[in-house]
Order: structure tokens, then sequence, then C-alpha cells
């Protein structure tokens, strides 16, 4: 993978400079620091276009690490300003495979300067903005404005940045793997509305729009509500839908109720509306997506503080296909999920078990996870744990069977410090279907440790940072 060039990276940077500068001058700093190591094995498959076979290759491992550090910094002397970044390292400890993104080496997730106020709020910098429309972020100025007290108008505005990738929408890093890609960068405008009528209901609506630098097009404009309340104490109502006013068309929409009987039984039933929402700059929307409606209900019975029994079952019908394209062929237009799952808790002692079953459109899929835990404080914990799943028919392509075995730990200090592990191996079965691939050996094993921890400096480091 290529290294972002330095003209990319400049404003990642320069932002990146800013959360690290201010807190050179704050009274008080604080930071929390959280590296990731994981371990993963793969067999890599190679179609061989002479004999019209594909020729397994050799196992390779890949050992990614990321570094991030989320800086917090007050006392600048302005009262309500804050300091803030989100920043990311990535590295190797070596590796046989292209780990995704793992030659891109720092990225600033969020960094930027705030301001806070009794009655709004004023941020300037690389933000991450989470809706009901999604996650998006932008370099730019978001202000919000709070006249009463159950009641936040919002506005930002801002260079776009790349789903899923905080480079500019135009980076040159991505063009090379699209590239039908618009020269240009985007803007994004949005505005949105939160109000809390009372103690037990939320409602929140935006608007959004991102356009081409220049005025060139329009990239989206969506629309957004959710809101959500409490009846009669054991009663909850959630709502969420959005609208696609480029294309005119209903996105995803959900509707949940829930009952509540005391602590011993939850009954929810959930209907559900799904369609994928595209750019206007993608070529993806050729293919027509298809869309669905589902519902799911959901049983969770706890007759007591040691022993919790749940179980669900969802169905999703896919609408009929109105995309006339060579590359669409006919499928099945039905979905169902059937899960259970029970807890049981003595004293330190956890035990968890989970079962499902997916009969899916292109075939059946059935697992269940296991898993033994100690837990004698919360300061730490030790536990295995056990996996098995099974692919039926799924397109022709995979049929087997994988079992799996292994730990889990975590430890923490002076609530300060804190390390987790977990590691898995994978060991399959049974594998029909290519039989080029007969007889290999396909096990695996992978692994993850994490050190999290929180240090600072000043009259209070403890004191927890405002919302990102």
């Amino acid at each position: 993978m290529k290294r972002l060039a330095l003209t990319r990276a400049a404003p990642a940077l320069a932002l990146g400079l800013l959360a690290a500068a201010a807190p050179l001058a704050a009274q008080s700093v604080r930071i929390h620091s959280t590296t990731t190591m994981r371990y993963v094995e793969l067999r890599p498959i190679l179609f061989n276009a002479d004999s019209g076979r594909y020729d397994p290759q050799a196992v390779q491992a890949a050992a990614p690490v990321t570094q991030d550090f989320e800086v917090n910094a007050w006392g600048l002397g302005v009262n309500g300003l804050r300091a803030y970044g989100l920043l990311r390292f990535r590295g190797s400890l070596g590796s046989e495979l292209v780990w995704p993104r793992y030659g891109d080496h720092f990225d600033a997730l969020a960094a930027y300067l705030e301001y806070e106020h009794t009655a709004y709020r004023l941020r300037l910098g690389r933000q991450q903005k989470a809706s009901a429309l999604g996650w998006y972020g932008f370099d730019g100025l978001d202000a919000a404005w709070r006249p009463f007290a159950r009641l936040r108008v919002e506005g930002y505005a801002g260079r776009g940045l790349a789903r899923g990738y905080d480079e500019p929408f135009n980076s040159k890093a991505l063009a090379a793997l699209d590239p039908f890609r618009p020269e240009k960068g985007t803007y994004l405008l949005g505005a949105s509305l939160v109000a809390a009528p009372s103690a037990t209901s939320t409602f929140s609506a935006i608007y959004q729009r991102e356009i081409l630098q220049g005025g060139a097009g329009i990239v989206s404009e969506r629309v957004a509500v959710d809101g959500s309340a409490v009846l009669e104490r054991f009663v909850t109502l959630a709502a969420s839908a959005d609208f696609d006013l480029a294309t005119n068309e209903v996105g995803k929409a959900r509707g949940t109720a829930t009952f509540q009987f005391g602590r011993a039984l939850m009954l929810r039933g959930e209907v559900f509306r799904y369609r994928p929402t595209l750019d206007l700059t993608t070529i993806w929307g050729v293919f027509g997506p298809q869309s669905h409606w589902g519902y799911t209900g959901t049983l969770q019975i706890t007759p007591n503080r040691t022993f919790a029994l749940w179980g669900s079952y969802t169905q999703r019908q896919y609408l009929p296909i109105d995309t006339v394209s060579p590359l669409v062929m006919a499928l099945p237009d039905r979905e169902q999920d059937v899960a259970a799952g029970a807890r049981i808790h003595l004293g330190p002692v956890q035990l968890d078990g989970t079962y499902r079953y997916q009969m899916e459109y292109g075939g059946d899929q059935s697992g269940g996870d296991a898993s033994l835990a100690l837990v004698p404080s919360r300061d730490w914990r030790v536990g295995v744990k056990a996996t098995a799943f099974q692919n039926d028919g799924e397109f022709r392509v995979s049929n087997g069977t994988v079992y799996g075995v292994g730990f889990d730990a975590a430890v923490r200090l002076a609530d300060r410090f804190e390390i987790r592990a977990d590691a898995m191996r994978f060991m399959q079965r049974k594998q029909e279907r290519l039989q080029a691939l007969t007889g290999l050996d396909w096990n695996q094993t992978r692994a993850t440790v994490s050190l999290e921890w929180t240090f600072g400096i000043g009259a209070n480091p403890d004191r927890q940072g405002g919302t990102r």
C-alpha cells in the first residue's frame, strides 16, 4: 500500500500539531493511550488461469499494531476552552500479508479546539459527526446553541472526508483504488435539532448535504429523524427513519416496542426496512441494491440474579428486483434467523452460551459459542471459550465445519492501567466443494493483546473530557 504523500497528509498533521501544541500551554492534560497488537494467520488462494483451478498457497501471518492517543487539555487561559485530539499510529511487527492500511502510519481521527459556554458551543478542526445518517468526518466548524434547557440546535460545515477513510474525498490514495471518483473534493454541510420534551422522551432531526467543490454537483442529500419515549414505566417506544432527497427514496426505517415487567421478563418487538443509500458519485448504484423489510421478536427471562435466558427470531423479506442487469440473478427472497442464549452467574464464576441458526439466501449457517470465566472482582478476569460453526452450501463454494478453542484475560491496576488478551485456535474439519483444496490444513490462530493507560498532569488529571 502506498504511503500518504506529504501534500495530502499536511492537513491531518497540522490538526494533529494543533491538538499537540495546545496541551503544552495547558494547566491540566489527560491522555488515554491504547496499544493494540494482533496476530492473524490466513491461507491465500490464487486462481490459475492455465489450469482453471484454485491453487492454495502456504499459510501466511500478519502482526499489525495500532497506537491511539486520546488527549484532553484544558486550563488554556480562557474558561470553557478545551483542546481535544484522537491520534492513531499504525505499524507492523513483521508481516507476510498486506494488512489493510498498515503502511499508512498516521491519522488524526479528531483534532479540534472547543469553546463551551452556558448557551452555546463552538468546535473548530477535524471532527467526526455521528447521527442517524451514519458516521461522517469533516474539517471545519461545528456550532451548537441551547436556547432552552431541553433544546439544542446545531449546524456544521467544512471539507468532507471519505467515509471510513480519514482522507479528502479526492485523495490520490482513494483514486488509485477507485479511478471513477471525481477529481474534486467535497464540502459537508448540515443542521440538526435535538429536543427532550420530558425526562423520559427524546427527539432529533437532521439534514445533511454533501456537494462537490465549486458547485459541480451533489454527492448526497439526506434527512433523518429518530425518537424514543418511556410510557407507564414499563413500555419504551423508539423509531427512526431516513430519506434520500437526491433520489427521492426511503432508506432505513425502524420501530421498536420494549415491555419490561420488573426484572424477570422483557419482551421486545421490532419492525424494520432497509435500503442501501449510495452516493451519486459512485458506480455501485448501477447494480441495483435490493431492499428488504422484516421483523424481530426477542424474549428474555431473568428469574433471579444468577440466571438469565433469552431467545429471538428474525425474518427478512427481500423486495422484488426492479433493476434489469446481466449481473443480477434470481435468488430466494426470504431469510430467517433463530438465536438463543443463557447466562449463569454463581459467585465469581460466569458461564455463557449462545446458539444461532441462519437460513440465508446463499445457504444455511449454524453455530454456537460457550465461555467459562472467573471474575472475582472488577479488576481482573480470566476465562476459556469455545466456538463451532458450519456452512452448508454457501453459494456452492464453502461447505465446512469449524471448531475453535481459546482463552481471554484482563487485569486492571490502580484504575489507570489495563491489559487485555485473547487468543483462538480455529480448526476446520470438512471442505468438499473445491476438490483442489481437499486435505489441506485450514487451521489458523488469531490473537489480540491490548494495553490501556491513562495519565495526566495538572490540578485534576482525572477529569473527563467533554463529548467528542
